[in-house]
């Protein structure tokens, strides 16, 4: 919804590092209502890199609405690129509402 700047490309869920420094990264999925499925996960990844995941695996009711975030701070460089990806299950999480992903500069490399 905010793009400040177009590092985020929405076409391939893909935000590339334009200006160095410490970021704050996070990312929320929801798996589909009604779906019976074991598991949902996925990861946020930087250059190709999984560093964070999100995953739920339902003990009793698999047809629930769950949703998972996770969020950290990283110093990215320059072109570096982040995305949400490597999912379990994917076509099992909703692809345009109940998911988000985040990125804000904290502090620019001096």
């Amino acid at each position: 919804m905010v793009n400040e700047g177009g590092d985020y490309n929405s076409s391939t869920g893909v935000f590339t590092c334009r200006i160095p420094g410490q970021y704050w990264i996070a990312a929320t999925i929801t798996k589909v209502a009604g779906d019976n499925v074991d598991f949902v996960s996925c990861h946020v990844m930087i250059n190709g890199i999984g560093k964070l995941i999100m995953y739920t695996d339902p003990a009793t009711d698999e047809t629930a609405v769950y949703s998972m975030s996770a969020s950290a701070g990283f110093r990215l460089r320059l072109g570096d690129r982040v995305q949400v990806g490597r999912c379990g299950n994917p076509d099992h999480i909703y692809s345009t509402v109940a998911t988000f992903f985040s990125g804000i500069l904290i502090k620019p490399d001096v």
